[in-house]
């Protein structure tokens, strides 16, 4: 079953079309198509971006997200990692005080959609729908209380570029962070889905990044709707996830258009040209003895320059968000461009011209 449109590694394509996507792991996730696109992503730029390590999904329910990240894994014929859900499958503990009234009472009511038999799931489901799926061989399953299994499994993963924690409660979720954070490794990501769920959650979070002196950021992830807050990430690098996915995604626009071993000038303003380019040669615009020269004085000498790197062999302009700015002050090589070149990607992140007359 194809669950993720990708292409093959190292360039993919992303999450494809949302409908698609999810079509196959509704039954299997209580999530919507936003966090699981959005989840997709991470997994293709842990790969991408060259992010070692495991996959571990503390909170996988019936295994739904899990085998969203195996089938990106499958996909990419990354055989050297594996995806580890960590679960009970029986349902999380009672709720305590510190998850907070509205959780309390939420909980009590065991008529509502979202109840999901407490959270229950068969493990031996879990384990035949992996085998359906086709994502049994990068799929690692683990039963029992957190609190039991990751002291115990801590080593076994080894390090870890993604961990996803989904258990709801503040000791869940402590435990989790207590016993996996720190082999998160540089640059990975850790997705707290519960962050604007539950009040224990929450606090868990805070306590843990206080007491722990950690001061990676802590990111708010948006949903449809737009003023919906879904959940909280922390990328532990010098950058955001938001930032991450922003290359991701360029990246992927890029190898969409320009072919692999292509030449093509491009204007970023020197924030990520090598991380971008991919199997092509790019030519910073400016450009002297290979080296980026900063912005034209006017529009005449960025006309004359595009020419200049034209019969230098650039096939392609590429003008990313950094550097949108250029389509307005240098008005006239906007002109130029549009009448002149064809736009073969226009996107909020990156237009490309074919420098084809």
């Amino acid at each position: 079953m194809d669950l993720l449109k990708t292409a093959d590694a190292p360039e993919l394509t992303g999450a494809g079309d949302p409908a698609s996507t999810i079509a196959g792991l509704m039954p299997f996730t209580m999530h919507g198509g936003g966090p699981l696109i959005d989840l997709a992503h991470m997994v293709c730029a842990a790969l991408t971006f060259d992010i070692p390590g495991d996959m571990v999904d503390c909170g996988a329910w019936r295994g739904g997200a899990s085998f969203l990240m195996a089938d990106v894994l499958r996909r990419a014929d990354a055989t050297d990692r594996r995806v580890w859900l960590f679960d009970t499958f029986e349902g999380p503990p009672a709720p305590r005080p510190v998850e907070g009234p509205a959780t309390l009472v939420s909980t009590q009511n065991t008529d509502t959609p979202g109840y999901y038999d407490n959270s229950r799931a068969s493990l031996d489901d879990v384990r035949r729908t992996a085998a359906r799926l086709g994502v049994a061989a990068h799929i690692r399953i683990v039963k029992g209380w957190y609190e039991q299994t990751l002291p115990l499994y801590r080593e076994r993963l080894g390090p870890i570029a993604i961990l996803r924690i989904d258990g709801d409660w503040y000791s869940s979720v402590r435990c989790c962070l207590e016993n996996l954070f720190d082999q998160v490794v540089e640059g990975g990501l850790v997705i707290i889905h519960d962050y604007y769920a539950y009040d224990g959650c929450r606090l868990a979070v805070h306590d843990f990044l206080s007491e722990h002196h950690v001061a990676y950021p802590l990111e708010s992830v948006i949903g449809p709707p737009a003023d919906q807050l879904e959940r909280a990430v922390i990328r532990k690098g010098k950058s955001t996830w938001k930032w991450l996915q922003q290359l991701y995604l360029t990246r992927q626009d890029i190898a969409a258009v320009i072919p692999s071993g292509a030449t093509f000038a491009l204007v970023d303003q020197q924030w990520f040209s090598d991380q971008v380019v991919g199997e092509r040669r790019a030519i910073p615009f400016l450009e002297r003895n290979g080296q980026d020269w900063g912005s034209p004085p006017d529009d005449e000498t960025a006309i004359r320059e595009l020419d200049r790197l034209q019969q230098a062999g650039a096939s392609f302009l590429a003008i990313a968000w950094p550097a949108f700015w250029w389509l307005d002050y240098y008005a006239g090589l906007h002109r130029h461009l549009r009448s002149t070149f064809r736009c073969v990607l226009e996107n909020d992140r990156l237009i490309v011209f074919e420098l084809q007359r």
